[in-house]
């Protein structure tokens, strides 16, 4: 869509009814996916969605209750809500979705893959039904959190007629989402139209083109050049564009927390970070505040507590990380020097994303000077390598898909986890897995926060991962655009773009 010459497209955009964005990645996965599309592109919904402090908040569910002994919860619909292919959502579609998923696992998506069981999502689900007009959920255990658990992919909810008996999909999806899939072409571009079906009113535009850019600098050119109205998506601009592209009249930067936090794991079940000590001296050697200001462009706030502050008063209060080279020196000194370099091993696409290989290089400086040799090893498969056991520590980026803690606790660090045990990470604490169970099975908040804090405190001390920094969430539109926001699980909702006035 070309520009006009003051870099203004406004009349072009609302007359084509047209949106043209730009995604670092595809979201579009196809038939052979869970959910074929991911959320951003609006063409289906969850039960239940986020706030801004990543608080369960309605959407196809307006509300939901708990038994007095934590074992049922019952969730009820929003009225009137059709699919685009016409058909009412009813509690048996629900359900429908619900044990398809049960089925699939365990599956895997580069959205967000279904887990062995899917204890993760529902705990352990004796049944789930439909009553009178509202789905419940009965469980053998009681699970305090579960509408945070269902937030977003464990309960899209989609017309049971898009599904064959196996559960995989029979043609296009069929949501309620306020855009409905009409062509794609894989790692290229989706094309979406308005869903005149859709609960929510009519969306302001017509059409939505998506195109997948994965070069940060093709996105930007096709930004300055007309060819995109915006750009979305983690990663959307690389730390170091920001304030360049914010600085230009022509366009829009808007920045919002995000659940991206940049952590540090440790091979803990080897030599030499089996040591306690040499992993605390990493920890006290790493300089947060110049890796978020300088490195991360300002993009990222210093690490500190496990979860990042948009967790809200779920992160630990009274966390602090210390910078404090000279005592990691001595702690090196008491362990011993290691008889071999350590490795920093970094993933060569997340590499593309976020500026990994200075901020290694200065790591791999840093512990240099107190006494850790280090080399960087940027690699493409990082899974591979980690399940081998062939590296010392691994810089990556993680974050949660339905804003709930036991998520990141329960998947990467407890005892029996898969990616703990096949990634190598040697943690196994008996009391970290007994406060996280009982964190998950308080329905009072006061209660589960403390529990939290509590476990906080106790992976500040065992450090089996560590926070570097959290990241922010920038997005870019074209000052013809409008209603464009990005919350803090990277889901935009098109429905509220519109031309600029």
């Amino acid at each position: 869509m070309p520009a006009c010459a003051d870099g203004s497209s406004t009349p072009a955009l609302a007359q084509s009814g047209q949106l043209t964005l730009a995604a670092p990645r595809d979201l579009f996965a196809g038939p052979d996916d869970p959910y074929f599309t991911h959320q951003a592109l609006r063409v289906w919904e969850p039960l239940v969605t986020l706030d801004a402090e990543l608080k369960p908040s309605p959407a196809l569910a307006t509300g939901w209750r708990l038994s007095a002994d934590g074992r049922r919860w019952t969730f009820e619909l929003r009225g009137g809500v059709r699919f685009s292919d016409g058909t009412p959502l009813t509690a048996e579609a629900v359900v429908a979705n619900i044990e398809r998923f049960q089925r699939l696992a365990p599956k895997q998506s580069p959205f967000f893959s279904l887990d062995a069981g899917m204890e993760s999502a529902y705990g352990r689900l004796r049944e789930v039904r439909a009553d009178a007009g509202a789905v419940v959920f009965e469980l053998a255990d009681p699970v305090a959190d579960l509408p945070a658990r269902l937030a977003n992919f464990y309960s899209m909810i989609q017309a049971p007629s898009a599904f064959d008996a196996d559960g995989g999909f029979a043609g296009k999806p069929v949501g309620t989402g306020p855009y409905t899939l009409v062509s794609s072409s894989k790692g290229q571009r989706v094309e979406l139209a308005a869903n005149p079906y859709y609960w929510g009113g009519k969306p302001a535009m017509k059409k939505v083109v998506v195109k997948t850019i994965p070069d940060a600098n093709a996105r930007v050119a096709a930004l300055r050049a007309g060819e995109v109205d915006g750009l979305i998506d983690k990663g959307a601009l690389l730390t170091g564009q920001v304030s360049a592209v914010a600085a230009g009249r022509r366009f829009r930067v808007t920045r919002t927390p995000s659940v991206l936090t940049h952590y540090l794991t440790f091979n803990s079940s080897r030599p030499p970070f089996a040591d306690p000590r040499l992993r605390e001296a990493v920890d006290l050697t790493i300089d947060r505040t110049t890796i978020a200001k300088n490195l991360l462009a300002g993009t990222a706030g210093p690490g500190s507590s496990f979860l990042s502050p948009v967790f809200g008063d779920l992160a630990d209060p009274a966390a602090r990380t210390a910078y404090d080279p000279e005592r990691a020196r001595r702690l090196v000194s008491q362990a011993g020097r290691p008889s071999r370099p350590v490795t920093i091993l970094i993933s060569s696409a997340e590499a593309g994303q976020f500026p990994y290989t200075d901020v290694a290089e200065v790591l791999r400086s840093a512990l240099d000077q107190v006494g850790l040799p280090a080399r960087v090893n940027v690699i493409e498969a990082t899974k591979t390598t980690m399940e081998a056991g062939d590296y010392d520590m691994f810089l990556s980026a993680y974050s949660v898909p339905n804003g709930d803690p036991d998520y990141l606790f329960r998947r990467f660090l407890r005892s029996d986890a898969d990616w703990n045990r096949q990634r190598k990470l040697g943690y196994n604490n008996e009391d970290f897995d007994r406060l996280i169970d009982q964190a998950a099975a308080t329905a009072d908040t006061a209660e589960r926060r403390d529990l939290y804090w509590r476990v906080q405190r106790m992976l500040a001390t065992d450090r089996p991962m560590i926070p570097v920094a959290y990241q922010d969430n920038p997005v870019v539109t074209s000052n013809a655009v409008t209603g464009l926001t990005q919350d803090a699980c990277y889901l935009v909702d098109l429905a509220k773009i519109a031309p600029a006035r």
